[in-house]
């Protein structure tokens, strides 16, 4: 049986369904090791487009709350924040988290997709950013295959 993900646009309601398989090896890896410095507190560049992204994350148990920013970090500007839900008993708490915000969400704040799950909130300065807007939802889906991984093989840090 093949893991599907869910992911939901939360200023759309748009909701797309995809499977591992429909994520390529590399983009998942290209997006791991920026998540692994994210999540251990760094703010790194994306490699990719002149490193001019960067990642914030954090985690509480199987959430993940990941951050896309425009740089440098001097100037920064959110673009992008993703919330990737693996388990069904912390899922709510992250929805609720990502519907605390000014902007007119077009999902019903009670009412979370199964898990696992990717919403995708757009932040008001990707406008600023058009180009980014065609691979956003790419990358989300790839942070999420690459969190999922990192959930269950974690990376050995006491090398």
């Amino acid at each position: 049986m093949k893991l599907l993900m869910r992911q939901v646009s939360l200023l759309t309601g748009q909701m797309s369904r995809h499977h591992r398989d429909m994520v390529p090896d590399h983009t998942v890896a290209l997006c791991t090791e920026p998540l692994v410095a994210a999540l251990l507190g760094g703010q790194p560049a994306l490699p990719f487009e002149g490193r001019r992204w960067l990642l914030t994350a954090s985690a509480e148990g199987q959430n993940l709350l990941a951050t896309l920013w425009a740089g440098p970090w001097q100037e920064r500007a959110p673009i992008l924040t993703s919330g990737i839900a693996l388990r069904a008993r912390e899922a709510p708490a992250l929805w609720n988290r990502l519907h605390d915000t000014p902007l007119p969400l077009q999902v019903d704040s009670s009412q979370p997709p199964r898990t696992p799950w990717i919403a995708d909130r757009l932040e008001p300065a990707a406008m600023n950013h058009a180009h980014a807007l065609t691979w956003t939802a790419d990358f989300s889906r790839a942070l999420a295959w690459a969190w999922f991984a990192l959930t269950r093989h974690p990376p050995d840090c006491t090398a």
